[in-house]
C-alpha cells in the first residue's frame, strides 16, 4: 500500500519535471528550426493523388527523395514523372496496403533500391471514404474503409518500423482527420477508422517512448475537410466552414513533420475545437456547435 511519504515524494518530483517541460515547451516555440530533409528518403501511401501528391511535391522541392506507394500505377507513375521533371527524385512503387506480405515486400525494395535506401520518413495516407449511413453501408463498404484507412496504417508502420528501431532513427506520420475526433452523420466507419488512427499513433508514440528509441519521432495530422479525390464522389457541406485546398492542408502536414509536432491541426480554431470543445462542453453546448457548423455529407 502507497503511504503518504511515497505520494509527497513522488509529487516532489513530478512538478519540477512538469514545470520544465512546460518551458522547453516555450522555449521550443521561439528557437525549434524544421529539420533538413536535404537527401532524406520519404515514403509516402496514397501518394499519386490528393494530399498524398501534393505533400511528396513539397518534400522533392525541400531535396527529399521519394517513394511514392499507391495502387493506381498510371496515377502514381505520373506523379514520380512530374517530380523527376522538375529535378527532383521520385519513384513509383505500385502497392495494396491492406497487404501485410507485399507491404513487407515493397518495404524491402525501397531499402534497396539504387536510388533510394532506408527511408528516414514513412506518410501513412492512403485513404478512402463513403458517404453513407451505417445501415445503407455494404458489409464490403466497412471493411474496405477500415482495411485502406486503419489497417493500412498497421501493415505500413510494421513494415517499415523494424529498420528505423535498429537505427533508433526516421519518423512515422500519419494523416487522421477532424472526424478522429467527432463523428457525423453519414460518416460512422470513415469516423471509426479515423478514430483508430489516433488510438495507433499515441500508442506508437508511447511504445517508442518506454523502449528509449527517441530517435524515432511520430506525427498524427488531423486535418479539416479538404478537396481531394476522396470527395469527389460526395459533398461535403458547412454553414460556416469550406473545405481546405489541397495545397493548405499538404503546408500543414509538411510544416508538422518538418518541426517534429507530435500532434497538429490545420488552424488553432481547429485545435480548440478538437481539444477544447470535445473534451469540456456540455452535450447541450455540443449541439449548439453542431448547428451551428452544420457538417453534412451528401
Amino acid at each position: 500500500m502507497t503511504t503518504w511519504l511515497e505520494v509527497a515524494q513522488a509529487v516532489v518530483v513530478f512538478l519540477p519535471t512538469v514545470l520544465f517541460g512546460y518551458f522547453m515547451s516555450i522555449v521550443d516555440i521561439f528557437t525549434k528550426r524544421p529539420k533538413s530533409m536535404v537527401g532524406k528518403i520519404v515514403v509516402i501511401t496514397g501518394g499519386a493523388s490528393g494530399i498524398g501528391r501534393e505533400v511528396a511535391q513539397m518534400f522533392a522541392n525541400i531535396g527529399a527523395k521519394i517513394a511514392l506507394l499507391d495502387i493506381n500505377t498510371e496515377l502514381n507513375e505520373k506523379t514520380a514523372n512530374e517530380i523527376n521533371e522538375n529535378a527532383g527524385l521520385a519513384v513509383a512503387f505500385t502497392v495494396d496496403v491492406t497487404k501485410p506480405d507485399k507491404m513487407r515486400e515493397v518495404a524491402l525494395r525501397v531499402q534497396q533500391h539504387k536510388q533510394l535506401g532506408d527511408p528516414d520518413m514513412v506518410i501513412c495516407n492512403a485513404g478512402i471514404l463513403w458517404p453513407k449511413g451505417i445501415l445503407e453501408q455494404s458489409d464490403d463498404d466497412i471493411r474496405r474503409t477500415m482495411d485502406i484507412n486503419l489497417m493500412g496504417y498497421f501493415w505500413t508502420i510494421r513494415a517499415f518500423l523494424p529498420r528505423m528501431l535498429e537505427r533508433n532513427s526516421g519518423h512515422i506520420a500519419a494523416i487522421s482527420s477532424v472526424s478522429g475526433y467527432f463523428g457525423n452523420t453519414n460518416s460512422s466507419s470513415y469516423s471509426a477508422s479515423k478514430f483508430a488512427v489516433r488510438g495507433l499513433m499515441e500508442s506508437l508514440e508511447w511504445e517508442l517512448y518506454d523502449t528509449r528509441k527517441h530517435g524515432v519521432k511520430v506525427t498524427t495530422v488531423y486535418p479539416f475537410f479538404t478537396r481531394t479525390p476522396l470527395l469527389a464522389h460526395c459533398n461535403v457541406q458547412s454553414r460556416i466552414f469550406q473545405p481546405l485546398s489541397v495545397e493548405q492542408t499538404a503546408q500543414t502536414i509538411v510544416d508538422a513533420i518538418l518541426f517534429e509536432k507530435v500532434e497538429a491541426y490545420t488552424s488553432p480554431l481547429v485545435s480548440f475545437w478538437c481539444n477544447g470543445l470535445k473534451a469540456t462542453a456540455p452535450q447541450r453546448v455540443k449541439e449548439a456547435f453542431k448547428c451551428l457548423i452544420d457538417v453534412q455529407y451528401k
